[in-house]
Formats: structure tokens, sequence, C-alpha cells
């Protein structure tokens, strides 16, 4: 996909005794963007931005894997009550976001709603370590006419375009990544430092032999604790507590932890996501008014948009075009929303957003933002993305509808949630799939339509789990849960 980048002059970052001007150019090929105010916390906002440039920079491939000349620049929202930042690393497996709140300007300007891309250079990088918080500090950013001058000089004027050919998996990881978010992982709060701890120690220790990976181990009635392999060394996330059942979840690419090492030290608390083996993994780091969202894939190699499958996870409802429409207009008046909202709002049932919000993220024009709990619109790019010629239909899928079909999948029971119970949610069920061996699947689906838990006696299964996605088998037990449900009169009961 070829984007088109304009700008009327470079980033800059003017100072001076008195002061210093924070002037990011924005592509005058999106519609026009305008925000203009003085910073609180000009050290606090400098060391978040440092630390969103180095996500943007991050690659830790192979030297002899492919790599390509440009990235896309980052993307700038400025909403009604916020400005967030979004950039996507250079190897794919790593996202970045920093929230800042309106609360953390000064506004000095008409305010101008909307979503584009931003010139952030190295040399910004470099000059933003002459911030100072004994120095006023302005921050603004503006497109299609929008122009200041203050005591602290101007940018220099300096009209330059280039059109980027984002790869085609670049794309696909960055539109896969919201689809993660709406997962529902398990989250928890962590010390901040506790996790630097965790990262001194890798750090500080060469690892002798592979496996090099990190586990989540939670365990009734103890603290949370982080595992770093193979020195099977243990650290306990102090003020956690775990009540569930017992569980394991090991990923890879435990050096990306290290950008959040210049964000650490500022934030108070850090929540943490994670939803299975070999999936993605996110920290909110809370510092101040600001966050910090770095969400991974689960190994560096894994760049979300190969086999990741998360469509496969997702509810299977597809919407009508016509209720898209009426959603994305929706947000696009009221900039943010909440799943609940939407749904008074339109008269449906939450399911049925639901889809229509998964649609909407999928093709780059919304984002779920997970500090919120709210849906926010965010087009990415200037002409939407088309999502059916991006995201072929899974192989994995058309196996398993013809499995169904052709009567392969008996369903031997069906455990309903229990409202009594808040920690399952979930309709079981467990199945014999024959497709010329036999084999037991186990499938768990909430509410909504989404794939929470599943195992499958299968060799794909045994080697992934549900890194890749979910194997042919548990889709096929999924489908006939779902014809099962369908039949039921009067129809299943759905938890509150």
């Amino acid at each position: 996909m070829e984007v088109a980048l304009a700008y009327d002059h470079r980033t800059s970052l003017v100072t001076t005794a008195q002061g210093a001007a924070f002037d990011l150019a924005a592509n005058m090929r999106r519609s026009p963007v305008a925000f203009r105010g003085r910073v609180k916390e000009p050290l606090l906002f400098r060391q978040l931005m440092v630390a969103l440039h180095q996500c943007i920079v991050s690659d830790l491939r192979s030297v002899d894997e492919d790599t390509w000349r440009w990235m896309l620049d980052p993307v700038i929202t400025v909403h009604h009550d916020q400005i967030f930042f979004e950039a996507f690393s250079n190897d794919q497996s790593s996202y970045a976001r920093l929230s800042a709140p309106l609360s953390v300007f000064e506004a000095e300007d008409e305010i101008s709603y909307g979503t584009t891309n931003i010139d952030f250079t190295w040399e910004l990088r470099d000059a933003m370590q002459k911030l100072r918080s004994s120095r006023r500090t302005e921050f603004r950013v503006g497109a299609g006419g929008f122009g200041v001058t203050t005591n602290v000089g101007a940018a220099t004027k300096s009209h330059f375009e280039r059109k980027v050919d984002l790869p085609e998996s670049w794309l696909k990881g960055f539109l896969q990544v919201q689809s993660a978010l709406v997962m529902h992982p398990f989250l928890f709060e962590a010390r901040p430092v506790d996790l630097l701890t965790v990262l001194a120690c890798f750090q500080d220790n060469k690892p002798p032999s592979p496996p090099h990976g990190l586990r989540y181990e939670f365990r009734p009635d103890e603290p949370i604790s982080i595992v770093l392999e193979p020195w099977e060394r243990r650290f306990p996330l102090r003020g956690t507590h775990y009540s569930g059942y017992e569980r394991t979840v090991r990923l890879w690419g435990r050096r990306r932890l290290e950008l959040l090492q210049g964000v650490l030290p500022y934030a108070d608390r850090v929540q943490i996501g994670v939803l299975g083996r070999g999936l993605p993994h996110f920290y909110i780091c809370h510092c101040g008014p600001y966050q910090f969202t770095l969400v991974l894939s689960g190994w560096t190699k894994n760049d979300w948009s190969r086999d990741s499958a998360f469509d496969l996870l997702a509810p299977r409802t597809r919407p009508d075009a016509a209720r898209v429409a009426r959603v994305c207009a929706y947000l696009r008046e009221h900039l943010a929303a909440p799943l609940g909202d939407v749904a008074a709002n339109m008269g449906w049932q939450k399911q049925e957003v639901e889809a229509a919000l998964f649609a909407l993220c999928r093709g780059g024009r919304v984002m779920f933002d997970p500090t919120t709990g709210q849906y926010r619109l965010r087009e990415l790019f200037a002409e939407p993305v088309d999502v059916d010629a991006l995201f072929a239909p899974d192989p994995r899928l058309a196996v398993a509808e013809k499995l169904f079909e052709n009567g392969g999948v008996t369903l031997r029971e069906i455990t309903l949630p229990d409202p009594e119970e808040k920690r399952r949610r979930e309709t079981r069920a467990t199945a014999t799939i024959d497709d010329g061996a036999s084999y037991e699947v186990t499938v768990s689906v909430d509410d909504t339509g989404r794939v929470r838990f599943g195992r499958c006696s299968c060799k794909f299964f045994a080697d992934n789990m549900l890194s890749r996605g979910p194997c042919e088998h548990i889709l096929a037990a999924r489908l006939a849960l779902e014809a099962a449900n369908r039949q039921v009169s009067p129809p299943l009961e759905q938890p509150q």
C-alpha cells in the first residue's frame, strides 16, 4: 500500500533561554488537525516521547532478514479529552501508544480534532534532550495552513513530500493490534520497580543456552510471579494476589521489554494484560496523568501478520455495511464512546455492536483504548483500507466448515455459564472430531461469541496451542456449539 506524506516544514524544537517551541509538522494530505498549548511537565513529556521514538526504530530481527527503507510516520490523534500518539516498530513486533490528557497542556488556540501523521526525526529526538522544566515549553501540531509564532521563534519552512510503500505485513500487523486489544485479556497491576528488577537480571546475565523465555505463573492465593528462563529465576510481583485456577503463560522475545526501561522510572503503576501462551501481551504504564502503552506480539518473529489468526478467535457475527457505517457515523460525532453507550444509542444487542466495532478496528478506522475502555475514532489512513483484499479467508475455517457439514463433529457435553460464578462466563463444549482420525476437543466461547479457550489432541495444537490461532478441529467444534445454541428454545440467556 502506498501512502503519500507531505509537510510544509520539518518538525522542529526551537529553544532559547526563555523557552522552547515543540512544533510537530503534520501531513497536509490529511484533514487539518490543530492544537497549540503549553506543556505543564516538560521533562516527563520529553522522556515519554523519546520512549515512543525508541519503539519506532526498534528492530530485533536478524541482519539477514528483510527490511525496508521507510516506515510510516507516527500517527497523532487529537480528541476532545486527550491527544495520543501511535507508532509501530520497524520489526513489526511492538506497538506503542502515548496518551496525554488535555489537562497536561494549557490550550492556547482553537482545537481541530482528527488524525494525521507527524514528521518525527532523529534530529528531533536529540533536540528534545534540551527541554527543561525551568523553560516555558509550547507544543503545537498543525496542517492545512495552521501556523504560529512565539517568543522562541518559528519553524523553518521547507516543503517536502515522500511516498511510503508499506509492506502488506506491516499494514496487517498494525491493524491486528486492535484485534488483540479487544480480546479481553487477563489484567493485573504490578509495581514498576519489580519490572525494572526483571529487566536488570536478563541484561546482566547472558543466557547460556535456549530457551530464552519468560513465564507468568499464576498460583491460587499467591502473588503472581515472573520466571526467567533458562535460569529459572523467580520474581514475585509484590502487591499482587491471584485467586483463579492455576495457570502458566509462556512468552518469548523478552528483550523488547527494554522499550519500557526509560518509562518505568516515571511510572506510578503498571497494568499488565496477558492472553495466553505465545499470544500478545501488553503493559500500560501510568506516569502521572500520562499513559504509555506497549503491546508486544508473542515473540519477536511473530510479527502479528503471519499465522496469528486473531480473526479466528473473534466473534463470527458479520455485520452488514449499513450497520458498520452507522456505528462509524456515531463515533465521528462523539469521537469516543464505550460499547454500552453505542449499543444503547443504536438500540442493538451488544454482540451486534461489537461486531461492527471489530470490523471498523480491523479496517483501521477505529481503535480500542484499554486505558478508558472506549472505542475511539481514529482513521489510520486518508482512504479506507480494502480489508477483504488484505485479509484472505483462513484455510482452516474452510476445513472446519467442511468437517461440520459432513457430520464429522459429535458434541458430547455443553456446560452453560454459571451466573453465580463470576470467573466463568463462557459456554464450554467437549466434542469428538472425526476427519480420518479421531480428536478430542474442548472449546469455550464467551457471551460475545469470542473463543476464550480451546484444546485439541491434534499435532497442530500440541505444537502451537493458540499462539497461531485455533486449529480446524476447535473451529469445527465451535460451529457445532453455535448450531446447538440456535436450536435451543427459548434462547440461552446471556450473563449480564
